[in-house]
């Protein structure tokens, strides 16, 4: 069996079996070099010279999470979140037409706020310990689906690198998607990334309708429980799931 498909899947093994995420690609690496016939001194140079090629890409991560910690001990999100809530609740007989729209609104400004994190305000995943957690209040008392806010997460975060070369975009797709194929023996000078990622930009698009619109639309209950935002006020009022 080819030793990075062996090393991938004992990677993603570990991964399912609660191992930390460091200790997984190290076992999976370490895995896949001995089965490839490296040994273990040109398995652990290889590891090495491959950490150092990704430095300037953790470099980045690293930055964005000092960044959302900062921010997340302003205590803006906590402000943005009962300024919500108070909107919310000081609303009088047009309030399930109006808890409708904010329930749409939220998420399609999550969706917005996870595209704009890859190009124009390009944070990528900082802003989700930011802006989440003081919200969960909010989508509680809309009794939004959580599984519907993370589809449209997962949308704006992974189609939108994965198909516009713009920002985290082009780091994804031109150093290290077109940077490897190159590096492999491959002529990438004719290629259309973009016309190349079509196909599965459109199949995200396709699964964010349904998990909106069909599978996550109807209303879910969940229990407020008192969470840790790690902001500057201290607590916030978040839940756990209870019955759908």
């Amino acid at each position: 069996m080819n030793a990075v498909v062996v090393a991938v899947c004992l990677m993603l093994l570990l991964a399912v079996l609660r191992v930390h995420v460091v200790l997984a690609l190290f076992i999976g690496a370490l895995a896949g070099g001995l089965l490839s016939g490296m040994g273990l001194e040109g398995t652990m140079v290889a590891f090495q010279e491959g950490l150092g090629a990704g430095a300037k890409i953790a470099l980045s991560y690293a930055l964005l999470g000092a960044f959302a910690m900062a921010v997340a001990h302003s205590g803006l999100p906590n402000l943005l979140a009962q300024w919500m809530l108070g909107h919310l609740r000081s609303s009088d007989g047009t309030g399930a037409r109006k808890r409708a729209f904010t329930r749409w609104a939220m998420l399609a400004g999550i969706c917005a706020m996870a595209v704009m994190s890859q190009n124009l305000i390009p944070v990528h995943i900082a802003f989700i310990p930011l802006l989440i957690p003081p919200l969960l209040v909010v989508m509680n008392n809309l009794r939004l689906d959580r599984r519907a806010v993370a589809c449209a997460l997962t949308f704006g975060l992974v189609t939108t690198y994965m198909f516009l070369p713009i920002g985290f975009g082009k780091i994804f797709l031109t150093d290290i998607l077109l940077g490897n194929i190159a590096k492999a023996g491959m002529d990438v000078s004719g290629i259309n990334v973009m016309s190349a990622m079509a196909i599965p930009a459109a199949g995200m698009v396709v699964g964010l309708l349904l998990a909106v619109f069909v599978t996550y639309r109807k209303p879910r209950e969940y229990r407020d429980v008192a969470v840790d935002t790690g902001a500057a006020g201290g607590t916030n009022t978040g839940g756990v799931a209870g019955a759908a």
